[in-house]
């Protein structure tokens, strides 16, 4: 096999973006995370990222990325022999990295073979499932005021975007909150605001945010309702009436990512019309 580590984005693109198109809605993070890294190269931050590719007789089979500091992202692929040599051209590179995430049967067979080469154990940090919708279910739609937010509820945003990631993403870290709120407020601030409220009496209770996107979808995330708000079914009428917006627009299909640690929320996606299409691990490497 071939592999390949890239310095040039443009040629990376050529080479990963038909791949991850050919599994859209499996490799739906990996394909979001290119087209950014296309437009703008330090989207992420200003270390250089990981581009990797492997073929057989030109034939691309797996494709690698990694935008530091996050954790090494594998693509979907049907040949799992592409991991082993995945991690020997790693180890020779020298990389190091605090963790991967992919479909299960990558992830559990890199972190093993990945730990078992740099001497390190894994942690399975969480597992989680890809939904792809294309179709809302008409009953979750509701009859509430549902909008893109204001600029006038900016705040409001900012403190359930912090109390979400703080809820939500069990490694958050108050740097990771200040700077997804820097950029909710540029988005506000040129009028692009990206996230959605519902109402209820004029009151925001709930929200949603549309984020990247695939060639023929787009995701939904920062799905979030304040405690004392939950149980009245406002984040299923929140994400139905995004959802259904954004197929409106001209997008094929809807994808999220759920933790299958929390039954409520899949079962909450699965009543809008959100289908299982592939379970993934998230795993994080500690020194033994």
């Amino acid at each position: 096999m071939e592999s390949r580590f890239y310095d040039d984005i443009d040629e990376f693109y050529e080479v990963a973006f038909p791949f991850l198109l050919e599994h859209e809605a499996e490799n739906n993070l990996p394909l979001s995370i290119l087209n950014s890294l296309k437009k703008k190269l330090d989207t992420y931050g200003e270390e250089k990222p990981l581009l990797f590719s492997l073929s057989d007789a030109k034939i691309v089979k797996l494709i690698v990325l990694r935008t530091p500091p996050h954790d090494l992202l594998i693509s979907y692929t049907d040949n799992l022999s592409t991991i082993e040599v995945l991690t020997g051209e790693l180890k020779k590179r020298g990389e190091k990295f605090p963790g991967v995430l992919s479909f299960k049967a990558a992830a559990d067979l890199f972190a093993e073979q990945w730990c078992e080469k740099n001497s390190l154990k894994y942690d399975l940090f969480r597992k989680e499932r890809i939904y792809q919708l294309v179709k809302v279910s008409e009953e979750t739609l509701g009859h509430r005021k549902f909008s893109v937010a204001p600029k006038t509820l900016q705040e409001t945003v900012f403190q359930w975007t912090g109390e979400m990631m703080k809820e939500a993403l069990i490694d958050t870290t108050d740097d990771d909150i200040q700077r997804m709120i820097e950029k909710l407020r540029e988005e506000f601030d040129l009028g692009r605001s990206r996230t959605y409220l519902l109402f209820e009496n004029n009151e925001p209770v709930s929200m949603a945010r549309e984020a990247g996107k695939t060639p023929n979808g787009i995701f939904v995330n920062f799905v979030y309702t304040p405690i004392p708000l939950r149980k009245r079914g406002y984040a299923t009428e929140c994400v139905a009436k995004l959802s259904k917006h954004l197929l409106e627009i001209g997008n094929r299909y809807c994808f999220l990512f759920t933790d299958l640690s929390n039954p409520t929320s899949n079962s909450i996606y699965q009543k809008i019309g959100y289908q299982p299409v592939i379970d993934e691990s998230h795993y994080k490497f500690l020194e033994k």
